[in-house]
């Protein structure tokens, strides 16, 4: 686990091995899983590698096994929890492992699917004379009397019901009354009619249905007798190759179900191996030996020369090395521990930190949870939160895909817990329990909800407003000695001079504001008046100013201001306009999101109220069923569940109202799970990422294969004799 806050170094890893060693290359390359190629190619002026017989195979191969999984609907995107142990080695391995699945199942399936393609084209053709049948029941008419014959053209269809007068009408004026039509109604809307009219009259017959929208029935070919009699075999006809269609596909089920793992398997395989060989494209080949370039976090050189000399034994030349273009084309890698991706992927959406940046993934993943806990504040809905999370790292650590959507819970599990449990933290604070208040008592007594003789606690919202708003400036300090400790590391000695007065304006403000007055203006200008030292958090409950708590300085108001507000802003102003303006902007940026951004985390007091009050709703307006009575419960001393608790003014043994707590957790757990989640997303993107983060990075996006079917057996690989001898000459023609 790197402990370091900047982004890790890279260098450009160059290997050069023998030319048949290329398979080891590439799979010790994989292995590795950071290893960003390098296009060489322009360098040679190659732009495609010709394919061996065998690349030629699976690209053939992968095609049919693609079809398979096709025809049987297995799902590619999901893992089964099982996989198939395999030695990929070789590809000739590989190969006989794809075609010996594909000799098993490929021709079943695709008789089956003959078979059932067959069934379906004669399942909707029997339909489509079911469909004219019945429409030519109400009217009684043979379906060999449709069409022409030598002197007449009858034609059956649907048209609106209140355009069959002007139908028969219209066909009267064009046929001087020579005609037969028959019309019965059979919706509110439809009606089917038959028109029998002279032959010679068909053209312009056929011209008037089209301009009233008569839909003519077609009738399929070889279809003849009564609508009755075509319905009773047209219905048997239906029922037989729905029997059939059924067992075919469950005959696909069967095979889907006892081959699916390894056709998954084989599937997988052929799909990394293509990989291989389009990644090939990035390989130079000389006569004797082949090159690959590419990026690399510099720590983990080592780590790949010992994947390199396990598979391929010592015929190999590896150097690392820092180009000068490296400081603008490199990609950003961020080593951070694997259970802090989730919090890593939050800060990429925001983007991906340059190499002079700051990585915040290490801070934010403590704050991020720590902002949630305390806006989603609730041990119950907090322990399900959390509970999600164990269940979605444990399924992923299975091998088991919840696919698309609940994927992300996956993805996102150790983040949940952690979230899950902070949100806990901040119920046991603020005494919530599915938000009922009637279980715990809040372990931090300044935020109790009613105080010794019953009556609701007035100060209450008062010291959740303070605890937020000093989370605020804790969090917003902490981002501007960042910034500052940025611009030391980079020798940007303007910028550092802005950060440095930043942080003491800053500081100063924050201690007038706590230490000397909330009320008035006018003492921090009393040259009699003393400022009391602002400590963050424990001055919760106790007031401003000289409160028993914060430590009172040997300085005056006046001076505290002048030295700690008004000096600092002249230096910030001053070293601000030297940068022009960049400077300009920097500095309004600064001194209007100073009060504003720390303002804004007054957002935690609003939506842990909004949540106390909807959950207070839910308690009071849905029936209890049951209240679930709890026992006396202490830890160490502290009192997690009193013996007794207010309610109504009056004290009873705590209770939970059953009915309550669920349609509250459904409703509020979610809706306020989304809007704490959104909001503290906000307030790390917004008020903390402007003091320090910049962003404008390349994404390092190393070649890696994601395995769900298949587990490849490690195989020790090697240089074999031959190929070792000639190494060092075929480096020195390759470089």
């Amino acid at each position: 686990m790197a402990l370091s806050i900047s982004p890790a170094p890279m260098a450009v890893a160059r290997i050069v091995a023998h030319k048949d060693l290329e398979r080891e290359v590439l799979l010790s390359i994989e292995e590795f899983g950071l290893f960003e190629f390098i296009d060489l190619r322009h360098q040679v002026g190659v732009l495609e590698v010709k394919k061996s017989s065998d690349e030629e195979a699976v690209v053939a191969l992968h095609q049919r096994i693609s079809n398979v999984v096709s025809a049987l609907g297995l799902d590619t995107g999901r893992g089964t929890g099982h996989r198939i142990e395999f030695d990929e080695s070789d590809l000739t391995n590989c190969l006989k492992m794809t075609n010996d699945v594909l000799k098993a199942v490929e021709g079943e399936v695709q008789d089956i699917d003959h078979e059932l393609a067959v069934a379906r084209m004669d399942l909707q053709a029997q339909r489509n004379i079911l469909d004219v049948a019945v429409s030519l029941e109400p009217l009684s008419i043979s379906v060999e009397r449709l069409g022409e014959s030598e002197h007449t053209f009858t034609q059956a269809g649907t048209i609106a019901r209140d355009s069959v007068s002007k139908l028969e009408w219209t066909i009267r004026e064009v046929t001087d009354g020579s005609f037969a039509m028959r019309s019965v109604a059979v919706s509110k809307r439809r009606a089917v009619a038959v028109v029998t009219v002279p032959i010679e009259t068909k053209n312009a017959v056929e011209r008037i249905f089209t301009a009233l929208g008569f839909d003519p029935f077609v009738v399929p070919e070889g279809t003849e007798g009564k609508p009755d009699r075509i319905i009773a075999q047209a219905t048997e006809k239906i029922e037989e190759l729905e029997k059939k269609i059924d067992l075919l596909e469950r005959r696909k089920s069967l095979i889907a179900k006892e081959w699916g793992p390894r056709i998954l398997a084989a599937w997988e395989q052929m799909e990394i191996e293509e990989r291989r060989i389009n990644i090939k494209n990035y390989v130079v080949f000389t006569r004797q030996a082949l090159k690959v370039w590419g990026w690399i976090p510099e720590a983990k050189a080592e780590k790949l020369r010992e994947i390199l000399r396990r598979r391929v034994g010592d015929a190999f030349e590896l150097t690392i090395q820092h180009p000068d273009f490296s400081e603008y084309d490199a990609p950003t890698y961020l080593d951070n521990p694997s259970f802090m991706r989730p919090t890593e992927e939050v800060v990429a959406a925001y983007g991906v930190p340059s190499r002079h940046d700051i990585d915040p993934t290490k801070i934010m993943w403590l704050t991020f949870p720590l902002i949630f806990g305390l806006i989603f504040a609730d041990v119950g809905q907090g322990f399900i939160v959390m509970l999600i999370g164990i269940i979605a790292w444990n399924s992923k650590r299975k091998g088991v895909d919840w696919g698309g959507v609940l994927g992300y819970l996956q993805t996102g599990a150790s983040g949940l817990i952690m979230m899950g449990i902070f949100s806990m933290i901040g119920g046991l604070l603020f005494g919530s329990f599915f938000g009922a208040e009637t279980v715990i008592e809040p372990i931090w007594p300044v935020f109790s909800h009613t105080l010794e003789d019953g009556s609701t606690n007035p100060y209450r919202t008062v010291h959740l407003l303070k605890l937020a708003i000093e989370v605020g400036i804790v969090q917003m300090t902490m981002g501007i000695l960042l910034n500052l400790y940025n611009r030391l590391k980079h020798r940007e000695i303007r910028g550092a001079v802005v950060a440095l007065a930043y942080v003491w304006m800053y500081l100063g403000f924050v201690n007038l504001l706590f230490g000397v007055s909330t009320t008035s203006i006018n003492p921090w200008f009393d040259p009699n008046r003393r400022v009391a030292l602002w400590i963050p958090l424990v001055g919760i409950g106790h007031g401003s100013g000289d409160n028993g708590v914060y430590p009172v300085l040997p300085i005056s108001a006046l001076n505290f201001t002048i030295l700690f507000l008004f000096v600092p802003l002249v230096i910030m102003t001053v070293a601000s306009f030297m940068g022009k303006m960049d400077g300009v902007v920097e500095y309004l940026e600064y001194s209007i999101g100073m009060i504003s951004h720390t303002v804004s985390y007054a957002r935690i007091f609003a939506l842990n109220i909004v949540h106390l009050i909807l959950s207070g709703l839910f308690m009071q307006m849905v029936p209890a069923i049951i209240e679930i009575p709890f026992p006396h419960v202490s830890l160490f001393g502290v009192e997690i569940v009193p013996a007794q608790v207010w309610h109504h003014g009056e004290l009873v043994q705590p209770f939970l109202p059953l009915g309550g707590a669920i349609i509250g957790t459904f409703v509020v757990g979610i809706l306020e799970g989304l809007a704490a989640f959104m909001h503290t997303l906000r307030l790390h993107f917004v008020e903390w990422f402007s003091k320090f983060y910049h962003a404008g990075g390349i994404p390092f996006r190393p070649y890696t294969v994601t395995r769900r079917f298949t587990s490849p057996i490690a195989g020790t690989g090697g240089a074999t004799p031959e190929a070792a001898a000639p190494v060092a000459a075929a480096t020195t023609a390759s470089t």
